[in-house]
């Protein structure tokens, strides 16, 4: 039983760290979801804020989510890949606390659908 109980619990954690990368560490790309999509609009606001000025000029900016990366820390970190049109790709860290709020940590600008998601 004890040795059913260890490889259930050692299963259990491979699991987790494939899906989730070792906490502190980002784990693999993923492509984007519903839920990634849902969490880049939840804080649209503040992305377009820390863009520069005119960067929309050419029309209203489209923020959808592309691919992310997550990383596990006292919440979690996503760094995502957001296509904002005219073949235009930025990324974008948003930190959502152990509560569920989430908020914009960072934009890179003038990124590639081709330009892998790095920590940042």
């Amino acid at each position: 039983m004890q040795t059913f109980v260890f490889v259930a619990v050692a299963l259990s954690v491979v699991c987790l760290v494939e899906s989730r990368g070792l906490a502190g560490g980002l784990g693999r790309t993923k492509n984007a979801t519903p839920q990634t999509q849902r969490l880049v609009d939840s804080v649209r606001d503040e992305i377009l804020g820390q863009l520069p000025l005119g960067y929309d000029r050419e029309q209203p900016l489209q923020l959808t989510a592309v691919s992310y990366r997550e990383q596990v820390v006292a919440g979690v970190n996503y760094f995502i890949k957001v296509e904002t049109g005219f073949n235009r790709y930025i990324h974008v860290r948003i930190y959502k606390d152990l509560r569920g709020d989430a908020s914009v940590t960072s934009v890179q600008l003038e990124k590639t659908l081709s330009d892998p998601i790095e920590y940042f």
